[in-house]
């Protein structure tokens, strides 16, 4: 929806060359969406460039959700026409994004099926949480954790049920982690593992603040307060201060950008990871040695 998003993309790929830039869309402008994702696509050819789709639903409960009529027809549209983009620039990946809220918990096992048929292996969801940047806070959109456990814990059921392998294995790995750690941050209330929310990642608002992340979204100091000088912002005693917090658990939250950053710094959940892309590696050399046994066999005449 921003005018100038191929632009602005072009400028991040010649002045940082961000390995992956990750773009969500709502679908509502789908005849200048996948013309302007080729331009990104073609003129960024060494980052991986990922559009992910919105969907709240299927059909006319997606429109309702999301309060436009007709958005579910324009998100197939952008879907599809995006899907063969993908075939002809192998930097280009399409995903499909879903919010778990309380207004679709009880149509979650319909989505997922819709989204496995679609992109087994590009879907990921959230947790619909109360958020400063969304302006969300004092709001009653996030799902009973009952609710929200029944339906995570089919969608990991099916995650473990298709075989991953090589990135998407280890992308896969991740977000079992997440979607069981959101499952206990429901209920317990507190960090579940420790947040570097301030030390490992941060957030810069379209203004220029600059925040430890967009839940809580303390603003440590505005950058056109110091010259753009993010040195200066990020070793300033308000950013001291607000560590600390983060550091003594005075907040909570289920945001996934933190909590894939955590996850990294976290040893069990990376030991974890770790062995399952092991035994999706096993099993991938299992295979193909299974293969090249029956090729042989077959070249040779003997039975099977």
């Amino acid at each position: 929806m921003n005018k100038n998003i191929v632009e602005l993309a072009q400028g991040a790929y010649k002045y940082c060359r961000p390995g992956i830039i990750n773009i969500p869309t709502n679908s509502l402008m789908a005849r200048f969406i996948p013309p302007k994702v080729e331009a990104i696509a073609k003129s960024c050819p060494q980052t991986q460039i990922i559009i992910n789709l919105s969907l709240d639903g299927l059909g006319q409960n997606h429109d309702k959700i999301r309060g436009v009529p007709g958005n579910f027809k324009k998100f197939e549209y952008t879907l599809e026409a995006l899907k063969t983009l993908s075939e002809q620039y192998p930097n280009l990946a399409i995903g499909i994004h879903t919010v778990i809220s309380k207004f679709n918990v009880d149509h979650a096992l319909e989505i997922f099926d819709y989204a496995f048929a679609k992109a087994p292996g590009a879907f990921i969801t959230e947790i619909a949480e109360e958020r400063v940047e969304l302006d969300t806070i004092g709001l009653d959109i996030t799902p009973l954790p009952q609710d929200y456990s029944r339906v995570i814990d089919d969608l990991i059921r099916r995650i473990k049920n298709e075989k991953y392998l090589g990135i998407a294995a280890i992308t896969q790995a991740f977000r079992v982690q997440y979607y069981n750690l959101v499952k206990r941050i429901l209920v317990e209330k507190t960090q579940v593992i420790d947040c570097y929310a301030g030390w490992a990642s941060a957030q810069i608002y379209a203004n220029g603040d600059v925040w430890p992340c967009c839940v809580r979204a303390d603003n440590i100091l505005n950058l056109r307060d110091v010259n753009y000088d993010f040195k200066e912002v990020w070793f300033s005693a308000e950013a001291d201060r607000i560590r600390r917090s983060i550091y003594q658990k005075e907040c909570y939250c289920p945001l996934a950008n933190a909590s894939y950053t955590n996850m990294l710094h976290n040893y069990a959940i990376m030991g974890k990871v770790a062995w399952k892309v092991v035994l999706a590696s096993f099993l991938q050399r299992a295979l193909q040695q299974g293969s090249e046994q029956t090729s042989s066999k077959l070249i040779r005449g003997e039975s099977m």
